[in-house]
């Protein structure tokens, strides 16, 4: 077998391997509390597949860098089935996306984001959560990493998004 079509055969099986393990991992992952086909709220719906419960697609906007946010992302995408967030790598770059439970966000413990001063040592609310989702603004007035995309998302959506967060443990 020469080079060329070792490279070949190399790329079909990590390919396929790759296929197979997002087939076994990511439907209890991702989907996270699904059960019977169903969310148990919109706000779940939401977190896993950035789906309304009217069935339109929540649109978001990215600034990260290249243009590589680009896909179906979700809120799970970044911050894990369980909300706690991490580190993990995404288009061929490592991110830090941090813990969004309603309990870590309401706190001021909750350790704002890579880079940020003190001033985003400021508990979230409602409102802050918002202005955080929609526009990129922390509590405490400056700017979230451009990792973060801008969801644009209604009022009513964003309402029963946070109180999903506020189920996870």
């Amino acid at each position: 077998m020469n080079d060329r079509n070792f490279r070949f055969f190399l790329v079909a099986i990590v390919g396929s391997v790759a296929l197979i393990a997002c087939g076994l991992y990511l439907p209890d992952r991702v989907v996270g509390r699904r059960t019977g086909g169903q969310f148990a709220s919109n706000g779940e719906r939401i977190y896993f597949t950035a789906t309304s419960g009217s069935g339109n697609r929540i649109r978001y906007r990215g600034e990260s860098s290249g243009g590589m946010m680009t896909g179906r992302l979700t809120c799970a995408s970044c911050h894990g089935a369980d909300g706690r967030g991490g580190e993990h790598f995404m288009h061929m770059s490592t991110m830090d996306a941090p813990d969004i439970r309603w309990k870590t966000l309401s706190s001021v413990e909750h350790g704002g984001h890579e880079g940020s001063d003190q001033n985003d040592e400021l508990a979230y609310n409602a409102d802050t959560f918002s202005q955080a989702v929609r526009e990129g603004i922390t509590p405490g007035g400056d700017r979230l990493s451009s990792e973060m995309p801008r969801w644009e998302m209604s009022n009513e959506d964003l309402q029963d998004l946070i109180a999903f967060l506020k189920t996870l443990d």
